[in-house]
């Protein structure tokens, strides 16, 4: 990163099964970082989560002593998403504005290249955009031996968008960390099969086709064991109560052995993950 550009952070205190990981990946880069933490250890569907072993791993990554905490309680029953966001936007006005962006990245995606994200964030500032987004690969579930991963219909690569990684403080995030503002969407360099990218760009989208396959994301939301997962879908924003159990009983679970007929298996956005394809874990896949 250039000498002169400082980079903030905000961490969700709850979900500490990637994070000694993916925070180590990143945490050279920071000048601030901010980890906001619920005070009833409440998730945003009002389920108990592991603030504690987040705010240890914090601890122990956090060699220079720049992470500061903040306290509230973010929890919304009926619409956890609105607590999801809330949570954030918390965070994101606590950074404030004495840096020049704020990496919003979640506690289970690693990021690969650092350099890579450095040309993104010289690519939106010299245009005066707002956010930066960034493809990600989907690890949807892991054996000791295999990784089960989000391709396209003809199993080739596939790349989620959920929201900006990066964004400039006093930004207003709607539906998590999507951000009001004109936006950068890095993208990799030849793929057209993406389902964002292959729809026209939306409102205030530039897309920056500079990336390799390997720069993306390793997103393990769902590349986890099986108690992690229950915890999850009790906890995250799109909490659905009985239908995530149905989900994870009749569809997660047995991937192992249904994965070469699973169709179209998000668990809510039709069309997202096609279908997957099965390898042998690699490289940043490896980190737990």
């Amino acid at each position: 990163m250039p000498e002169d550009r400082r980079i903030g952070a905000y961490i969700l205190a709850g979900d500490p099964v990637w994070l000694a990981s993916t925070l180590r990946q990143y945490y050279s880069l920071l000048d601030d970082l901010v980890v906001a933490v619920p005070d009833d250890a409440r998730g945003w569907s009002g389920a108990p989560i592991p603030v504690d072993d987040v705010r240890r791993i914090v601890r122990e990554v956090d060699t220079r002593g720049i992470a500061r905490e903040i306290r509230g309680s973010w929890v919304d029953a009926d619409e956890p998403i609105r607590a999801d966001t809330a949570q954030r936007q918390a965070a994101l006005d606590a950074v404030g504005d004495g840096v020049d962006w704020v990496l919003q990245i979640d506690n289970d995606e690693f990021l690969p290249d650092l350099e890579a994200l450095s040309r993104a964030l010289d690519e939106a500032q010299r245009l005066g955009l707002h956010a930066v987004e960034w493809p990600m690969r989907v690890l949807y579930r892991r054996t000791r031996s295999a990784v089960y991963e989000v391709v396209g219909r003809s199993r080739e690569p596939r790349y989620d968008y959920p929201g900006p990684i990066a964004i400039r403080p006093g930004a207003r995030l709607i539906d998590a960390r999507r951000a009001v503002g004109p936006f950068l969407r890095a993208a990799v360099s030849g793929d057209v099969s993406s389902l964002q990218l292959s729809r026209p760009a939306a409102d205030g989208e530039t897309r920056w086709y500079g990336l390799r396959h390997e720069d993306a994301i390793v997103h393990n939301s769902w590349a986890r064991r099986p108690a992690d997962i229950r915890r999850k879908i009790r906890t995250w924003g799109h909490a659905r109560g009985w239908r995530d159990a149905v989900y994870y009983t009749l569809v997660w679970l047995p991937v192992p052995v249904t994965w070469r007929a699973a169709r179209d298996i998000h668990p809510f956005a039709r069309g997202l993950w096609p279908r997957l394809q099965r390898r042998s874990p690699q490289g940043p896949e490896r980190e737990r």
